[in-house]
């Protein structure tokens, strides 16, 4: 009975050991997020949640990206820390906490650790973490392209052409791993919302290597008021800014396009004294160019008028100079080309038809 007795206690023991273990073994320890290019802790969950205290810990190995032995980064033994496998010093390291310290996280480093820990007096027990690389996006973020003055991090104001008869707002994320969610809602004055669209667009981005560009773009509504929308972001390459967002607040000028009066010329003066009538007034583009144009055409009739006045005048003034000179002397023939007929008279009585000749004395 006795013999019978200590060999079920010892069955239930060795149950309860294997149990514990398979337990330890099937635990999801969840997703870690580590920062591309900058240092990164990952701690063993077997140690962070309290099962194995610090001080009871007497060997313990990190494994990547296998739970073997060729895979071990670096271990600890009686307070000794050392790296594996020819590992060199200073990529790895174990701090106080058990935890394992990677000095610079690269992409390669994403994957699955595996911690296994020797406590004093009981077995081996492992345990595992997910590691995954994240980039934060570029600062601001979230961004409004559209947006046309920049009020704080969070708000900003877009003025919208009066030609595009589609009008939109477009937010976006850039460079960011992993990509991130975005939606947009329509915010109302007494502080209530209204989800507008939560579709948007991942790529890859451009000029960041192995990172992402989400942007999600919504129609704007015409409106005589100002129109408040709000962009939200969402995702891990956020860590504590999860849930950003910027307040657009979007607005447009409903308005005739007016030009300037056409200020009065030199010309103009005169165009009232040979009896034209004319105003002045605010005109819109299209009726701009003919009025120009008018005034030109008559700038340009009274620059010929004015010179063949002058021209006429001139022929009569040299006229009567040689007919003056003609009367004291012999007589003077003066022929030009003209379209006017001045009689000329000297003692003989000749008369020049300036229209038929020319140019003879």
């Amino acid at each position: 009975m006795i013999q019978a007795h200590k060999a079920n206690l010892w069955m239930v023991l060795v149950v309860s050991v294997m149990v514990i273990r398979i337990q330890a073994r099937s635990k999801e320890d969840g997703t870690i997020f580590l920062e591309r290019g900058n240092p990164g802790i990952l701690s063993c969950p077997l140690v962070a949640s309290g099962q194995i205290p610090l001080d009871q810990i007497e060997v313990m190995y990190w494994y990547f990206p296998r739970l073997r032995d060729e895979d071990i980064l670096i271990s600890y033994f009686l307070g000794n820390v050392a790296p594996q496998n020819g590992i060199p010093e200073g990529v790895y390291d174990i701090n106080g906490n058990f935890s394992l310290v990677v000095e610079n996280v690269t992409d390669s480093d994403e994957g699955t650790y595996y911690c296994r820990v020797k406590p004093r007096l009981r077995m081996l027990v492992d345990g595992h973490v997910t590691m995954r690389v994240k980039v934060s996006p570029k600062e601001p973020f979230p961004d409004v392209t559209q947006c046309t003055q920049r009020i704080s991090e969070t708000a900003c104001k877009a003025e919208l052409p009066n030609d595009i008869k589609k009008r939109r707002l477009t937010c976006i994320v850039r460079d960011a791993k992993p990509a991130v969610a975005l939606r947009w809602l329509l915010e109302y004055s007494d502080g209530d919302t209204q989800l507008i669209s939560d579709r948007f667009t991942v790529k890859p981005s451009a000029y960041s290597v192995n990172t992402f560009t989400t942007s999600a773009s919504i129609p704007v509504v015409s409106s005589k008021v100002d129109t408040l929308y709000s962009c939200q972001a969402y995702g891990e390459a956020l860590s504590s800014r999860n849930g950003s967002h910027v307040t657009v607040t979007a607005f447009y000028t409903l308005q005739t396009t007016h030009f300037k009066s056409i200020q009065p010329t030199a010309a103009v003066p005169a165009m009232a004294e040979l009896g034209f009538n004319y105003t002045v007034e605010d005109t819109p583009y299209c009726s701009q160019n003919a009025v120009i144009g008018l005034t030109v055409a008559l700038c340009l009739s009274l620059a010929v008028v004015v010179g063949l006045v002058i021209a006429v005048c001139k022929l009569q003034n040299e006229t009567r100079v040689r007919g003056n000179k003609g009367s004291k002397g012999e007589p003077q023939e003066t022929c030009l080309d003209s379209e006017v007929t001045i009689p000329l008279k000297g003692e003989n009585g000749h008369v020049c038809n300036l229209k038929k000749q020319a140019n003879r004395t």
